[in-house]
């Protein structure tokens, strides 16, 4: 049940992420590296949360999309853990709302390293949450 600790702190992460980011909307190169420059705790925060963030959503992607490839090969799915994941996806719909690009950014490293870290093979024994 780490999925719903992973779903919180992916979403607290983009959240943080979002608010302690210059503002993108409309984008002003010049005042954007200035923000990043003169306030380096936040930019290195947001960086930090940027990171952990995708992260763990990365883990909640990889779960649904191995759920739906197990489950058209006809092979054991976990429905709680896969629901649940699911239901997780929905916390990218309030990043959205908040600021698109840096969500977009979000999503794409998160759908990004979900994909690369797949794993199909279940006969392999080591700790998949991590």
């Amino acid at each position: 049940m780490f999925y719903l600790l992973y779903i919180a702190v992916g979403f607290l992460c983009g959240y943080f992420m979002i608010h302690w980011m210059p503002p993108v909307t409309p984008f002003d190169f010049t005042y954007f590296i200035t923000e990043l420059i003169f306030n380096p705790l936040r930019t290195f925060l947001a960086m930090i949360c940027f990171f952990i963030g995708f992260l763990a959503n990365a883990v909640v992607i990889r779960t649904v999309i191995e759920g739906v490839i197990l489950c058209l090969q006809r092979k054991q799915v976990r429905w709680k853990e896969w629901f649940i994941c699911c239901g997780g996806m929905g916390s990218f719909y309030w990043l959205f709302q908040w600021e698109t690009r840096l969500a977009a950014l979000f999503f794409i490293f998160s759908l990004i390293y979900g994909m690369i870290s797949m794993d199909l093979d279940r006969s392999r024994q080591y700790n998949r949450n991590l």
